[in-house]
């Protein structure tokens, strides 16, 4: 063995170090590796067995971006949280890897300028583009990749030149709703998420609908920013006026578990026979004992695989429009809804 291949033992084989060790060119490897191109079937066993004895792959990533294409799938996130994100970004990730493309995550502050962001991080030739960052509108989505009709996950899914996956919250809060008000809840505070959160307001909107068709009331409100400790800090707004809610509603479980820890550690409150408390998302410390947390579920895999399905729509250039599926969500009933006496 040459010194050349002696030293791609040590490190990774390249397409040069198959050719001088079955003998061929350069060009006949990369034939060989080809599902359309010819090469001679005695050629193609010599550069395969000579593959096999350097551990050779061939580099698909380097040889797509010469051609100016790739089978790589942006996906860009929210500063990455450890309880609300994973679920969902997992089954996204999964069903990425598993249709054959390549996942590549940028995650952003919802502070952060999109724009400048997408400009530096995307110099490469992508397949797909997923937002669910509040930082990046339909319109830098767009400009930073004018190549590629962006699928948006966040705030802009009506967008004209964008696709995007419906999820139907008002279906669970209805739902919700409904189950509140015949186990006699009458008055409901709700702590929302960002500003910025396209889910937080339509959750919010589906919520003040619902409770007006029942002829509840919308006792008080709080922000907690989708996050714990906001949370907590902004969990005594919702116990300063004269009479405590029957039920608050989160816009995220996370707030959900700040709620339900504030008041058990600094009330005499409890949790669900003094106050009931409702979630969304269902993440996995939902179920947990300590929390027990009634919620409302969006079914994820769906989500994923629906996202999937648009990229594989576009594969086929007869097919303009692809109308994804609505994801509903429901109602999930675990300890902390209790029943309120009304009396008349």
């Amino acid at each position: 063995m040459s010194t050349s291949l002696r030293s791609a033992a040590r490190r990774r084989a390249r397409a040069t170090d198959v050719a001088e060790l079955a003998g061929v060119s350069r060009s006949a490897v990369s034939r060989a590796f080809s599902q359309t191109a010819y090469i001679a079937p005695e050629t193609r066993a010599r550069v395969l067995e000579a593959a096999a004895e350097l551990n050779y792959s061939p580099d698909s990533l380097a040889s797509s971006l010469a051609k100016g294409r790739s089978n790589i799938v942006v996906v860009v996130l929210n500063q990455v949280d450890a309880i609300r994100g994973p679920s969902f970004h997992s089954a996204l990730i999964r069903s990425l890897q598993d249709s054959g493309r390549l996942p590549v995550v940028l995650t952003l502050s919802p502070t952060d300028d999109g724009a400048k962001s997408l400009k530096r991080h995307l110099t490469f030739p992508v397949e797909g583009l997923i937002v669910m960052s509040d930082s990046v509108s339909a319109e830098v989505a767009l400009h930073a990749v004018p190549y590629v009709r962006p699928i948006m996950l966040n705030f802009e899914r009506t967008h004209a030149d964008v696709d995007s996956i419906v999820t139907n919250d008002a279906t669970g809060i209805a739902e919700m709703v409904d189950y509140l008000w015949d186990t006699g809840h009458r008055s409901i505070g709700f702590m929302a998420g960002r500003s910025s959160s396209f889910s937080s307001t339509i959750r919010r909107n589906a919520l003040a609908l619902e409770i007006a068709r029942k002829g509840m009331h919308l006792a008080v409100e709080a922000c907690g920013e989708f996050n714990y400790e906001q949370a907590f800090e902004a969990a005594p707004a919702l116990a300063a006026g004269e009479e405590l809610p029957d039920v608050i509603f989160c816009a995220n479980d996370v707030m959900a578990f700040a709620v339900m820890d504030y008041f058990r550690l600094n009330t005499q409150h409890r949790v669900p026979e003094d106050l009931s408390i409702v979630g969304f998302d269902d993440v996995f410390m939902a179920s947990w004992p300590i929390y027990n947390l009634s919620t409302i579920r969006l079914d994820i895999d769906r989500m994923a695989a629906a996202v999937t399905a648009i990229l594989e729509s576009r594969l086929d250039p007869k097919n303009r429009m692809f109308d994804p599926p609505k994801v509903a969500a429901e109602l999930v009933l675990r300890g902390t809804i209790g029943r309120r006496i009304q009396y008349t």
